[in-house]
C-alpha cells in the first residue's frame, strides 16, 4: 500500500502542483482516521501518545511534501528509492542501537541485501530507451548536465523525504493504546498543518485547486495510506520494529513495476537485478519469525 500510493499520488503530482496533492491525500486519510475514531472511541489517548502522534505528525508532512515535489519535478524511479533507504535505515538503527532488538542472521543478511536491491531499482533506462504512453505530463528530456543536477535534486528531496517518514515511522512505533485511532488522527491532522503553509507560500491559497476529479482522486489515496499507516502500527505490536522496517523497504519495487504496467515503461537491466534481490529479501525475514 505504501508503493502504490506514493505511485498514484506522484502521478498526480505532474498534473496539478504538489502541494494541492499532498494537502487533499492528508485529508483522506484524516477522514479515514476520524470515522475510526468516531466508531471505537473509549476516552482520550495518553499525554506521551500525544506527544509521538505529533512528532509523527510533524514527520509525515515534512516527508509527503517533499517526495511529492520530488515525483512532481524529477524521475519516479530515483526519488523513490533514495527516500526509502533513508526511511528505513534510520528507525532499523534506532531500534538495534536504541531499543535493543536484536538482530538475527537472516535478518542482517536481509538489511545488507536491502542496499544493492535499493540502488540497483534507482538505475532506470535511458530515455531513448523508454516508452511512454501515459497521458500523464513527464519532465521534459535534459542534457546529461541538466539530467546531473535533475538526479542531484532528486536525492536531496528523497532524503528531506526519508527523514520526515522516519521520523513518522519510528515515532508511530512509540505510540502504545490498546485503541491507536485518536492518536493517528492527531498524527494526520498535525501532518496538513506544514503543508497547507506551504501551500498558501506557493500559491497564495489556503485552500487545494485543481480539479475536483483529480483532488478526490489524491483524498481516496491518501486513505490507502492510511490503511498502510494502521497496517504498520499493528505490525510493530506484533514484532520487532527492525524486520518490519526492512519489509517496509521493499516497497519501491512496487512502483517500478507500476511504472512498467501503468505508464508502459521498460525496466533497465539493474531494475530487473534488484527486483530478484528484493524477492530473496522478503523470505529471509520470514525466516526471523
Amino acid at each position: 500500500m505504501f508503493g502504490s500510493s506514493h505511485f498514484f499520488n506522484g502521478v498526480l503530482s505532474r498534473r496539478v502542483p504538489a502541494m494541492n496533492i499532498a494537502v487533499c491525500s492528508q485529508l483522506g486519510g484524516a477522514f479515514l482516521f476520524g470515522g475510526w475514531t468516531l466508531a471505537r472511541f473509549d476516552g482520550g489517548p495518553s499525554g506521551q501518545d500525544l506527544f509521538w502522534a505529533a512528532v509523527s505528525g510533524v514527520g509525515a508532512g515534512l516527508g509527503v511534501a517533499a517526495l511529492y515535489e520530488g515525483m512532481r519535478r524529477c524521475r519516479i524511479s530515483v526519488v523513490v528509492p533514495v527516500t526509502s533507504i533513508v526511511s528505513v535505515a534510520l528507525p532499523f538503527l534506532a531500534s538495534v542501537i536504541i531499543l535493543g532488538d536484536r538482530i538475527e542472521t537472516p535478518l542482517a543478511l536481509a538489511a545488507l541485501l536491502l542496499v544493492p536491491a535499493t540502488w540497483l531499482l534507482s538505475r532506470p533506462a535511458s530515455a531513448s530507451h523508454t516508452k511512454d504512453t501515459s497521458p500523464v505530463v513527464t519532465p521534459p528530456e535534459r542534457s546529461p548536465q541538466e539530467t546531473s543536477a535533475n538526479n542531484a535534486v532528486a536525492v536531496a528531496l528523497g532524503l528531506v523525504a526519508g527523514l520526515g517518514y522516519a521520523t513518522q515511522l519510528f515515532a508511530l512505533s512509540r505510540i502504545s493504546s490498546p485503541e491507536p485511532a485518536a492518536p493517528m488522527l492527531v498524527s494526520q491532522i498535525v501532518s496538513v498543518i506544514p503543508l497547507v503553509l506551504l501551500l498558501y507560500y506557493r500559491s497564495g491559497r489556503w485552500l487545494p485547486a485543481g480539479g475536483g476529479a483529480t483532488l478526490s482522486k489524491a483524498a481516496g489515496v491518501g486513505g490507502l495510506a492510511a490503511l498502510a499507516m494502521v497496517s504498520y502500527l499493528y505490525a510493530t505490536r506484533e514484532v520487532a520494529l527492525a524486520p518490519v522496517m526492512i519489509a517496509i523497504a521493499l516497497y519501491p519495487a512496487l512502483p517500478v513495476i507500476l511504472a512498467l504496467v501503468v505508464l508502459k515503461e521498460r525496466l533497465s537491466t539493474p531494475q530487473i537485478g534488484g527486483l530478484g534481490i528484493a524477492a530473496i529479501v522478503l523470505p529471509l525475514i520470514n525466516l526471523t519469525g
